[in-house]
């Protein structure tokens, strides 16, 4: 299952590699546009959007590679087995943060599914359920992805530990 997840992080990651590229021409076009005198609504506003999906659906890989910020500071002083109860602490901190943001966000998904929720960018009108169905699943594999590296760092570094990197 592990190396399922890991393969299903780096397709996420590449994908969202390819939506920072959409991201980069629609900002180009955009400027080109109007540079011109001819601006082509709605997209700096997709733009935004696009830009919206790549942070959640990255949000995984970070976390897999641990290279989110942390302070470490104080936790690389202390000895480790005194660091492991801090470090087990900080987890269930994140675990119930995700897992508090996660219900908002799908509750905020469903309401704006249900209700039709759109938003009006330059002269082109936007569904948002779209953009918030990505940023659910993202916080998910977020998720899934922070409790595999926690349950494995209780265990101690592995094999596949050192595979993922």
């Amino acid at each position: 299952m592990r190396t399922l997840f890991h393969k299903t992080n780096q397709t996420l990651s590449a994908f969202c590699g390819w939506l920072m590229l959409i991201m980069m021409l629609l900002l180009v076009v955009d400027i080109v546009s109007r540079t011109f005198h001819q601006p082509i609504y709605g997209l700096a506003e997709g733009s935004v959007f696009v830009m919206m999906i790549t942070i959640y659906l990255g949000m995984a890989r970070c976390e897999e590679n641990r290279e989110h910020v942390r302070l470490e500071l104080g936790l690389d002083a202390l000895p480790s087995r005194v660091r492991r109860p801090f470090e087990s602490g900080v987890f269930g901190i994140e675990l119930l943060t995700i897992l508090i943001f996660l219900y908002a966000v799908v509750l905020d998904f469903l309401k704006a599914y249900q209700t039709g929720e759109s938003v009006l960018g330059g002269t082109m009108e936007f569904s948002l359920w779209p953009i918030k169905v990505f940023t659910v699943i993202g916080l998910v594999f977020y998720l899934v992805e922070l409790v595999f590296k926690n349950v494995q760092g209780l265990q101690g570094p592995s094999r596949t530990d050192q595979e993922v990197f």
